[in-house]
């Protein structure tokens, strides 16, 4: 019977040394999402004060900290998926890291500068 590798499952091939370093860079990288995460949290609490009427300051700082933090760990991740040989490995890393480059994106670009470019684009040359 063959033994399929994963991300947390090298193939038997692989020596218990580079095995254990993954799972060492793993664990750092699932400890960096999950404190993102908890960040993301505060930050959603931190806007319901905000609200609520409270003057809170540093929600965006905390969400964008949040974010780069995540993407750091994907991107990670992301590059551990790509030494494996499985593709699907390989595609899901590379949509996660997408979707985290995406709301970091968000984060980045003001919100006029957002909804301006999406009326540049709903609006066909000429008519606007």
């Amino acid at each position: 019977m063959k033994q399929e590798s994963s991300l947390w499952a090298p193939s038997p091939q692989a020596g218990s040394e580079d095995v254990l370093r993954l799972l060492d860079e793993s664990h750092r990288l699932l400890s960096a999402i999950l404190l993102g995460v908890i960040m993301q949290m505060r930050s959603l609490e931190l806007e319901r004060c905000r609200l609520l009427g409270a003057r809170v300051q540093g929600v965006e700082q905390l969400q964008l900290s949040a974010s780069l933090l995540s993407v750091w760990a994907l991107m990670g991740f992301n590059r551990q998926a790509g030494e494996l040989s499985d593709p699907c490995d390989q595609t899901l890393g590379s949509a996660s890291l997408t979707i985290g480059l995406i709301r970091l994106m968000k984060l980045l670009a003001p919100e006029q500068t957002l909804q301006e470019e999406v009326v540049e684009f709903a609006e066909p040359d000429g008519l606007g």
